[in-house]
């Protein structure tokens, strides 16, 4: 891969930790990391419906909504055989499942960038633009549901780091995957992702701010999806591939 091909690529991967870094400047209270998880909930349910349903409803002849479903329902079954966390908190399986979800989609954008530039330039120009604006809001919520769940601020930069690593693998690694697994398997690993994504948005995270009965919580659930719109607006508008 040229030089310029790891700039590009590293310019997409650097673009996840600046959220993260933005939140773990500082301690929060307990109270800050509750809008947080509405925050991080707001954008993952607006990730789903925006950004990864249209384009798992979009791939190929095959229909991938079997697998939205299948994503969805066996993170349900990890979960109920998991013990759930204290009030206010996601658990260990919650977050191993955002966190699968968030760098299994990151490795292919990875992907598709590297992809891109090699079908056509300004093919891969529109991605490069729409992964900078996109993969900040995706470390912002990495990070701040990492944050909710453990109060650490180092796991929460690590959270948001690691996507941006897994975007460097996606790229790299596009020839070599395409040798072991067929083309086919990139839409439905995408599928899967929307159904994981889907189950602890909705299911998960959601009922956890419901039970904090704490009206705020919504203005920041429903602040967090408006802002998202709007990105997704301006992206589709005068930069969309």
């Amino acid at each position: 891969m040229q030089p310029v091909m790891w700039i590009l690529l590293l310019s997409a991967a650097a673009s996840s930790s600046v959220g993260g870094l933005v939140l773990c400047l500082r301690s929060w209270s307990k109270e800050a990391l509750l809008f947080m998880l509405a925050t991080g909930a707001g954008l993952l349910l607006a990730i789903t419906f925006l950004d990864l349903m249209p384009h798992v409803m979009s791939l190929g002849a095959q229909p991938m909504m079997p697998f939205v479903l299948i994503g969805f329902a066996l993170f349900f079954v990890v979960d109920s055989f998991s013990v759930s966390g204290a009030k206010g908190q996601i658990g260990s399986p919650g977050i191993v499942g955002i966190m699968a979800g968030f760098m299994l989609h990151a490795f292919i954008e990875g992907a598709s960038l590297i992809n891109g530039f090699q079908l056509d330039a300004d093919v891969g120009m529109s991605l490069l633009v729409a992964l900078l604006l996109h993969k900040i809001p995706d470390g912002v919520t990495a990070a701040a549901l990492v944050l909710a769940a453990t109060g650490s601020r180092l796991r929460a930069f690590w959270a948001a780091t690691a996507l941006g690593i897994a975007t460097l693998a996606g790229g790299a690694g596009m020839g070599a995957m395409e040798a072991v697994f067929p083309k086919d398997w990139s839409p439905v690993l995408l599928a899967l992702t929307t159904g994981i994504f889907l189950y602890l948005s909705a299911s998960h995270l959601i009922p956890h701010l419901l039970r904090e009965r704490n009206p705020r919580l919504g203005y920041y659930l429903l602040g967090s999806m408006l802002a998202y719109l709007l990105v997704f607006v301006y992206l589709h508008g005068g930069h969309h591939a």
